[in-house]
């Protein structure tokens, strides 16, 4: 299967967001976790909550779409204001429905079309699409999911590396070999 960069953008942001769901899911399943408290933990007082990280997951992924895809808008505007799990899981899934409108096709031709990306209040970057994808955009979901992961750890949400990475081996492996233990 050829490498595109759909499957480098949109194919890694859905399976990343499925990763959060996954996770989000067995902390509200997990007997003896407060889940209502759940959206508001963080790692470190210093830090943003387990919400920011899910919406920040969600929002560099849609806002990929409305910067690499315009023609796929209108493009509706999201509040950052869920408090619950079950508000976050509904996220997420928002998110993949959009995501899963993005084909393949629409994405051709559009690696080297430059765009402008504004970098805080007083500046701006140029760049590629695929640049904007691969040395932004994935890394920043990359790094909310992940953040997610640890802000649900650090409460006793009992996760593993598995919980996380399954949605990235499951569609590739061929095949599952068992090994002796000798």
């Amino acid at each position: 299967m050829p490498v595109t960069l759909h499957s480098a953008s949109i194919g890694l942001f859905v399976k990343s967001l499925l990763a959060l769901k996954r996770i989000l899911k067995k902390a509200q399943s997990h007997p003896g976790i407060d889940v209502a408290s759940l959206p508001s933990a963080r790692l470190h007082d210093d830090m943003l909550p387990l919400s920011f990280q899910v919406q920040m997951a969600s929002n560099f992924s849609k806002k990929f779409v409305e910067r690499a895809i315009p023609s796929k808008g209108p493009f509706p505007v999201w509040e950052d204001n869920e408090t619950t799990i079950e508000e976050l899981l509904a996220r997420i899934e928002k998110t993949l429905e959009l995501l899963e409108r993005v084909e393949a096709k629409d994405l051709d031709g559009e690696e080297e079309r430059v765009i402008e990306l504004p970098m805080g209040r007083t500046e701006s970057v140029t760049l590629e699409v695929k640049g904007y994808a691969l040395g932004w955009v994935v890394p920043q979901v990359f790094f909310h999911v992940s953040i997610a992961y640890a802000i649900l750890r650090s409460k006793g949400v009992p996760l593993g590396k598995k919980d996380f990475s399954s949605e990235f081996m499951e569609p590739v492996v061929l095949e599952v070999n068992e090994r002796s233990s000798a």
